[in-house]
């Protein structure tokens, strides 16, 4: 009952004259309270002069489907086609002109991604500091340490081209010619870093068909070979250099 205007509730029933009004529950109040009108039967919501203040029923819970338009993608209240942590990400990586959908952890190098995730065997593991070269492939025309780039980091259109890629097969004759002249001139000893060095020759004569010496050790700089093979493997990029020139 409001302070600063009152009106008479027909509820309150005087004892005698004078007296102080007293709240006296009805019959119909108590079955209200009750529930017993429910019970009976009773149809609609009885408005009755009380104190309490029914409580407002809950709200239904939206069932998905439910005969509620689905929000177009991109459109405000849409969610998202995923809902991957912020440690992984969707990538698609393209891998010797063949794409592998996938998800990876953001700190997945390129070549934990081609060996543990995708059974690929085109590339050897050194130093894994990208000191070696071992695991060089090509990205996009350049000579790229494997082990130390993030493969996430690929997934926007990028071409990866391994020592498998540049062939049509294992046989002599259906090997690339800088693979071919590896194995010719014996630009190999363990074999541990040969996929690295035939990857930098390949990003090399892709730019510079009549490399010199020094154009060589410049390109292949970045490559170590344990077994110190250096006179043949500058034979071998010589020999595939102009085996290149004459098939162009």
């Amino acid at each position: 009952m409001s302070d600063e205007k009152e009106k008479r509730d027909p509820n309150l029933e005087e004892s005698q004259e004078g007296d102080t009004p007293t709240k006296a529950v009805t019959r119909r109040q108590f079955l209200i309270g009750a529930g017993a009108g429910i019970v009976a039967g009773a149809v609609g919501t009885a408005v009755v002069g009380s104190n309490m203040t029914p409580a407002a029923p809950a709200p239904p819970t939206a069932q998905p489907g439910a005969g509620q338009p689905t929000p177009a993608a991109g459109a405000p209240g849409a969610q998202p086609a995923s809902n991957l942590p912020a440690s992984q990400r969707h990538v698609t990586l393209n891998i010797d002109n063949k794409d592998y959908d996938l998800v990876i952890d953001v700190r997945t190098s390129l070549w934990e991604v081609m060996t543990y995730e995708l059974g690929l065997s085109a590339s050897n593991l050194g130093c894994d500091r990208a000191q070696c070269g071992a695991c060089t492939v090509v990205i996009d025309g350049r000579a790229v340490n494997s082990c130390a780039i993030l493969a996430a980091r690929l997934g926007r259109g990028q071409k990866v081209l391994t020592v498998d890629g540049i062939s049509k097969g294992q046989t002599i004759e259906q090997l690339h010619p800088i693979a071919k002249a590896f194995h010719l001139e014996g630009g190999l000893q363990c074999g541990l870093c040969t996929r690295g060095f035939i990857m930098a020759t390949y990003a090399l004569l892709s730019r510079n068909k009549t490399p010199s010496e020094d154009d060589i050790r410049e390109a292949l700089g970045g490559n170590i070979c344990r077994c110190s093979e250096y006179p043949k493997i500058y034979e071998s990029v010589f020999r595939a250099a102009d085996e290149m020139r004459k098939s162009a």
